[in-house]
């Protein structure tokens, strides 16, 4: 065999079908050898055995025991080669009793045989287990090599590797129709390639019409991990095969290489169920296939990637080196069409990778879809990356469907900078009834890279980025929204059948009967309030944790000292009691609330709330002028959010001040209680801890986003966010931007003007920041607070100015009308009670923009005036865009879009 290279794996169909013949021309010369002493030995076997009976759905001439009729020791001291290899014959079953069977010679079975089984006859498939020669022998060692026939069934033992690092035994099986691979599992430790074939199985199907079938194949022990190319995959389905090949509720884990992998097959793969988790390379490596009727699939299948967990089977230094999820890969060979169906792909911690789902260039692959899939990725790992296609070898559609696909997780970054990436010439590529929900970092939605022809339509796209980002691309974008979460992947590991060293039931038991002896609450509380968001944490405590009352759901799970869950809803509670202190907290989707013991806390700071479960919480009411640091209580925490542009800030508070794990660099200084500093990398973030509240606060360059204990402020009204130590953060003035992506990041200074008609006008407006009268415009009866006005304008050509920031969130006439003047320019008011914003923003080529709502549209005046030929009529918006932005206010839904170009497009959807 000749070793694979990445990207270019030189074993052709040409190839398998040679060495196929080369080894049926060996085995024919070696049995004639043989024949006298095989033909005596057949006879013996026929008179022992069983008569006729049908088994496994086949009619079997007789049926042997392998220790009673054909001699074979089962406790592993004596080879069982010649007996094995006489037995071979057309209608043979051989039954295994319970125990351990050496084998010291390759098999080599290449007679055409049709109907022959290896099947144990214990209650367990390790009952019965083939053993090898310590080392092989310095041979790269194969059991079986069945290369010709029909009907060969493999049942009921295990393959014993041991945990040497040299010993181990691979299995190649070809049949025209009807071989079963079942309840067979590979134990011990896969050695590398130094040691061992490419694959532990190898399974082909030679005829065009034939179906071969693995079920609950186990590989799941561990292996050396070398790194590609030189680890051992677990399933191989070759050039040469013609037919299919179908896994079923296979598990197979921690392979040195990939799970399975059909890049070149020109029959199909089709993989029903099953677990792959924590292999490196690929855990699924398929392609569509060449066959005449068939396409390859994958359905209801489970990956897993935890690379900071394997299971209990690897040995220290055992490291991933560059795993993917599944990679869509015909070897070159210009496949196209392969379908991922109903599958779960769960990334929770990965090195370096390709990506989640991948089909790079170099694979010479055309299109696939993904069909009713969900994904979580909790890493900085690529989660769909169609790369540029190569239009000389891949045959057509060319395009990736995504059909009612859930993207969800922690990740806060992209190596492509959205969720979804594709790629040159993937043209009639379709996103629909899909969702993508990242609600954290920097990470837009979808992006498209020179393609024609392409939709997203009827999806949901929640991230913190932009929704969809296009360079060079035609896509035709239809009712989109942003204010959903998404459905969770399924990560019980379940396939089935004998399971009994898989690892990776997550115990969905909401064990919340942690010690039935404590039905007293606990000293401590912890409450986590819902914001809305989809939102999983993971805490520990030092001593005794319990539910609190019946606010834990089913989804949710203590044990010992730990507790996971999820809280989704709005003011809604997960609460616990518990003694000690918070060891450990960690939002791994999401955020929510913290409270303990009725104080408000952040993420960072929620370990140090209950720095001793025996102290009282008394401040000790004597003003003896002492440093006494039980007043010291840094639970309030102020976060800037770089936004791209230079920033300089200084902050000074009343109490107490440090900063936050390391985001603080040299160039930022702390000086008791006052700190200065610099952020200029959107989504970089400086971070302290303080007590006391926010005295002063202004930035000397520059602005950021700022958060007082998780909440957006400006910079006006950040000192207002914390009115002192005992607070929790929740007095914050009103103006908590929570529909914010829309410009709460200005926070210069805007312009409103009412000019008056000359009819007697009552008006009311409302701001997202701050707001305040200019000059003397305002008259006694008018009535200004801190983010809202009411006033009147009666004579024509008066006017009441008001300086705001943020945005204009409501202005209504509650009697008569005048004229509203934005920075200068006129507008119609009832632009700000539309409440969803668009914005296109161009990078210096023109971009083309059609769009229609299903509501009313109207030019957003705080970003300007749309240009001369530019137009906005009946709900639509149609223009082009250079190096400026054009931004819109609308209601309703999108319900089209079209871009062409490569400006930048971000919506907000705030009215459902």
């Amino acid at each position: 065999m000749v070793r694979l290279t990445d990207g270019d794996d030189d074993e052709s169909a040409a190839d398998s079908d040679s060495i196929l013949e080369s080894q049926l021309n060996r085995r024919n010369y070696l049995k004639l050898g043989a024949m006298a002493a095989s033909t005596a030995l057949s006879a013996g076997v026929a008179s022992a055995a069983s008569g006729p009976e049908e088994r496994f759905g086949i009619q079997w001439d007789r049926v042997v025991n392998a220790v009673d009729d054909l001699g074979m020791d089962p406790n592993g001291n004596e080879p069982i080669d010649d007996q094995l290899d006489s037995a071979y014959e057309s209608g043979t079953l051989i039954e295994f009793p319970p125990g351990e069977y050496l084998a010291t010679e390759t098999q080599y079975w290449n007679d055409d045989v049709s109907r022959f089984g290896m099947v144990g006859t214990g209650s367990s498939h390790k009952d019965v287990q083939f053993v090898f020669p310590s080392g092989n022998n310095g041979e790269k060692y194969r059991f079986l090599e069945i290369t010709s026939g029909d009907h060969h069934v493999l049942k009921n033992f295990s393959i014993q590797q041991t945990d040497d690092d040299t010993t181990t035994a691979d299995i190649w099986m070809i049949n025209d129709d009807g071989g079963l691979i079942e309840d067979v599992e590979w134990l011990g430790r896969t050695p590398t390639d130094n040691d061992a074939r490419r694959q532990l199985l190898a399974y082909d199907c030679s005829s065009v019409d034939g179906v071969n079938v693995a079920r609950r194949v186990y590989m799941r022990e561990g292996a050396e991990l070398p790194g590609y190319p030189d680890g051992v995959a677990g399933i191989r389905v070759q050039g040469g095969s013609v037919g299919e090949i179908r896994l079923v509720d296979c598990h197979i884990e921690q392979r040195g290489s990939s799970s399975f992998r059909a890049t070149h097959t020109r029959g199909v793969l089709r993989v029903e169920g099953g677990l792959f988790k924590n292999n490196d390379n690929t855990n699924m490596r398929i392609s569509a296939g060449d066959h005449p009727t068939k396409t390859s699939w994958i359905k209801g299948a489970t990956v897993i990637m935890d690379a900071d967990n394997l299971n209990e089977h690897a040995r220290d230094g055992d490291s991933l080196d560059s795993p993917e999820g599944l990679r869509i890969d015909s070897t070159g060979n210009g496949y196209a069409g392969v379908l991922i169906e109903d599958c779960d792909f769960i990334f929770k911690s990965c090195p370096t990778s390709r990506g989640v789902v991948s089909s790079p260039t170099w694979a010479g692959h055309g299109g696939f879809t993904l069909r009713n899939c969900r994904i979580q990725n909790d890493t900085s790992v690529q989660t769909i990356h169609a790369d540029s296609v190569d239009t000389d070898t891949a045959d057509k559609p060319w395009g990736v469907n995504l059909e009612n696909v859930s993207i969800t997780g922690s990740t806060r970054s992209q190596p492509a900078g959205a969720a979804v990436c594709i790629d040159n010439d993937r043209n009639g590529s379709t996103v629909q009834n899909s969702c993508i929900h990242f609600p954290n970092g920097d990470v837009d939605g979808v992006l498209v890279n020179d393609a024609t022809n392409c939709e997203i339509v009827d999806s949901n796209i929640n991230v913190t980025g932009q929704a969809t980002v296009f360079s060079g691309a035609d896509v035709d974008t239809s009712n989109i929204t942003s204010g959903d979460s998404c459905p969770l992947p399924s990560a019980d590991g379940s396939t089935g059948g004998d399971s009994s060293t898989t690892d990776d039931s997550t115990d969905s038991t909401t064990d919340s009967t942690t010690d039935d002896s404590t039905t007293e609450p606990l000293p401590n509380e912890l409450r986590l309030v819902g914001t809305g968001t989809t939102t999983q944490y993971e805490f520990t405590v030092t001593d005794s944790l319990q539910a609190s009352g019946d606010t834990i759901e089913e989804w949710d799970d203590i044990e010992s000292g730990t507790a996971t869950g999820w809280i989704t809803t709005d003011g809604v509670e997960d609460a616990y009691t518990f003694s000690g202190d918070i060891d450990s907290f960690s939002f791994l989707e999401g955020e929510s609330e913290i409270h303990v013991n009725g104080e408000r806390v952040t993420e960072s700071t929620v370990t140090g709330a209950t720095s001793d479960s025996s102290t009282d919480g008394s401040t000790d009411s004597s003003t003896d002028g002492s440093t006494d640091d039980s007043t010291t209580d840094l639970s309030h925490e102020l976060r800037l959010v770089g936004t791209g542009t230079q920033t300089q800030y200084e902050f000074t508070v009343s109490d107490a001040l440090e900063a936050a794990g390391d985001t603080i660099e040299t160039w930022d200084t702390i000086d008791g209680t006052a700190a200065s500093g610099w952020i200029t990398t959107a989504g970089v973030e400086d971070t302290f801890n303080f007590a006391g509240s926010v005295t002063s606060f202004g930035f000397v360059e520059g602005e950021a986003e700022i958060y007082v204990d998780g909440e957006r402020v400006t910079e006006s009204t950040v000192t207002d966010a914390v009115t002192d130590s005992g607070t929790d953060g929740s007095t914050d003035s009103g103006t908590d931007g929570s529909t914010d992506s829309t410009d709460d990041t200005t926070d210069s200074q805007n312009e409103l003007r009412l000019v008056g008609t000359g009819a007697e006008t009552q008006y009311e407006v409302t701001v997202s920041g701050t707001l305040e009268a200019s000059g003397d415009t305002i008259e006694q009866w008018d009535d200004v607070s801190e983010s809202s006005a009411t006033g009147w304008v009666t004579t024509e050509g008066v006017e009441d100015v008001y300086a705001f920031t943020g945005t204009i969130t409501s202005l209504s006439f509650l009697e008569g009308e005048a004229e509203v003047y934005v920075n200068g320019t006129r507008v119609d008011p009832a632009v700000f009670s539309l409440p969803n914003t668009l914005v296109v923003e161009g990078d210096g080529t023109e971009t083309t923009y059609d769009f229609m709502v299903s509501g009313d549209i109207l030019n957003d005046p705080l970003v300007g005036p749309t240009e001369s030929d530019d137009s906005l009529t009946n709900g639509k918006a149609k223009g082009s865009v250079t190096d400026g932005i054009d931004a819109f206010r609308f209601s309703g839904d999108i319900t089209k879009m079209n871009l062409a170009g490569d400006a930048a497009l971000t919506f907000e959807d705030n009215d459902g």
